[in-house]
């Protein structure tokens, strides 16, 4: 198997050994040398500059900036290398924020290294960064332990073991759901969303979050700018979760910068909020409306990058489409894609991820 990876690159967070503005057509990432395995990823997450790749054993691999210690690592790196200091734990879950990142182990410990400056890791507001991955300790009250975190902007929210939702970072556009009232001075670094319960999936945007309840109601929070709440944008941002959508056969919830989107479990796709780089999959009259997007069935992986987005069918084809800038829809050229155009078509694909500008996609 290879590790391929296209788009943003002025920090080397693909990989490739280099820095470079960008890379329009996808490249194989040499790993030789590495302890990393293609056929061994099960995840990747990426930042402004930085990406974490998760693999089978549960260890964590790292590459890119490090200005906020994101990396986990003491300097920049340019090829992916392990983070030691996670080494004796099991991770299952990893996400990257613009400047910071977090990860769970299997155990239920959350660790959390990077950019402090808003609290978005959950640590004391007297820290304002840490290259050192620090696990995150909370109150018995509000979590025996984290099932999943969810990186935004500067925010980031959590499942608990008990399925209840953590929030930390910046509230001042209403994204972590905590009251019109919020003011980011007067509460603590980590805070409980109130009368959230059965919580399954999670996700953090630029400004916004959404979360998916286990009867398949989508709840949402945080700036409508574009309608990325699901609701109409001339609701103006909310402060306090709405519902948004419901449906019953949904099983995750992704969020972009400022669109959203949601997978069923018979892989179907549903997208809404923001239409301009064509980061919804089709034209729409009603952008803020949940629906699916019609040339999609069969999805058993989506991934949502800021302003893209990667799906790979049962028949293990995949398809990209959004914003194209940095070339990060992997089409070999910088026009954005309006709807999902089949890449790397004489491949067959085991995993996709856009993330910040940047996609990777593991070849079989």
């Amino acid at each position: 198997m290879t590790l391929y990876a296209w788009g943003a690159n002025s920090y080397g967070q693909l990989g490739l050994g280099h820095k470079s503005e960008e890379e329009i057509t996808p490249k194989e990432v040499n790993l030789k040398g590495s302890d990393l395995k293609p056929q061994d990823i099960v995840s990747i997450s990426a930042g402004a500059g930085h990406t974490l790749i998760l693999d089978t054993s549960g260890r964590v691999y790292c590459c890119g900036w490090n200005s906020k210690g994101q990396l986990g690592l003491s300097d920049d790196t340019l090829r992916f290398t392990q983070i030691g200091i996670l080494k004796e734990f099991k991770i299952v879950q990893i996400s990257c924020g613009w400047d910071f990142s977090a990860a769970v182990s299997e155990c239920g410990k959350q660790f959390v290294w990077g950019n402090n400056q808003f609290t978005q890791l959950g640590l004391s507001k007297s820290i304002t960064c840490t290259g050192i991955p620090s696990r995150l300790q909370v109150s018995q009250k509000l979590a025996t332990g984290f099932k999943k975190v969810s990186c935004g902007l500067r925010h980031s929210a959590m499942i608990t073991k008990e399925g209840g939702l953590l929030v930390a970072g910046t509230g001042a556009k209403g994204q972590l759901g905590l009251g019109d009232d919020f003011d980011d001075n007067n509460y603590l670094s980590i805070t409980r969303v109130p009368d959230m319960e059965q919580i399954i999936s999670v996700a953090s945007g630029q400004h916004h979050t959404l979360a998916l309840k286990d009867n398949g109601t989508v709840l949402s929070w945080g700036e409508n700018k574009f309608g990325q709440l699901g609701v109409d944008p001339n609701v103006g941002s909310s402060f306090v979760p709405l519902e948004a959508f419901h449906h019953e056969g949904l099983q995750d919830v992704y969020a972009g910068w400022t669109h959203s989107a949601a997978l069923t479990v018979t892989g179907e796709v549903f997208t809404w909020g923001r239409p301009t780089y064509g980061q919804l999959g089709d034209e729409r009259d009603v952008p803020y409306k949940p629906e699916k997007v019609p040339t999609l069935s069969d999805v058993k992986q989506l991934s949502v990058g800021s302003e893209h987005n990667l799906a790979l069918t049962k028949d293990n084809k995949l398809y990209s489409w959004g914003w194209n800038e940095h070339g990060s829809c992997g089409t070999g050229d910088k026009k954005d894609v309006k709807v999902p155009t089949q890449i790397l078509s004489q491949k067959n694909v085991k995993y996709g991820f856009a993330c910040t500008g940047s996609s990777f996609a593991v070849i079989e």
